[in-house]
């Protein structure tokens, strides 16, 4: 199950960061040609969101974040992994308050929606990060979990 959550995530991160270069290339040529797409920029700004928040749990999963780990480096392997398990801690607390902080501002935004494309709601680009500090989230416990192993 979880292996295809991952294909998934990959999968919808993917589309959307493709669907959101053909749409601001879109546009591009419609305003060349002299008929802009007044919807093109929100809509490539909610793929672009989305495409953000899935992208940067693929990162967290894959360990591609940057890290500047030089001191770490220097401890004792067991200091080494308790530091690593209250940063991956930390980290979780963080993403577990991002969530949280998330749902209160796509409820906020529920009634606002883009100017070039009345009726879609902005809650739901808001709710990417939700999803993405969710997903982040699962991660971060996963990393902290393997810390704590060892």
């Amino acid at each position: 199950m979880r292996h295809r959550i991952l294909r998934l995530e990959q999968a919808l991160a993917q589309a959307f960061l493709a669907a959101c270069a053909l749409i601001v290339f879109a546009g591009g040529v419609g305003r060349f040609l002299g008929h802009p797409l007044d919807w093109s920029m929100d809509l490539a700004s909610f793929c672009f969101a989305w495409a953000v928040f899935l992208g940067a749990d693929l990162a967290l999963r894959e360990n591609r974040h940057v890290a500047v780990d030089n001191l770490v480096r220097l401890l004792p392997p067991r200091v080494r992994r308790w530091v690593q398990a209250g940063t991956w801690a930390l980290v979780a607390l963080f993403l577990l308050t991002l969530f949280a902080y998330s749902l209160v501002a796509a409820y906020q935004a529920r009634f606002r929606s883009f100017q070039g494309i009345p009726g879609f709601s902005y809650a739901w680009v808001t709710l990417s990060v939700g999803l993405g500090s969710l997903l982040m989230f699962t991660s971060a416990l996963e990393r902290l979990r393997r810390a704590l192993k060892g």
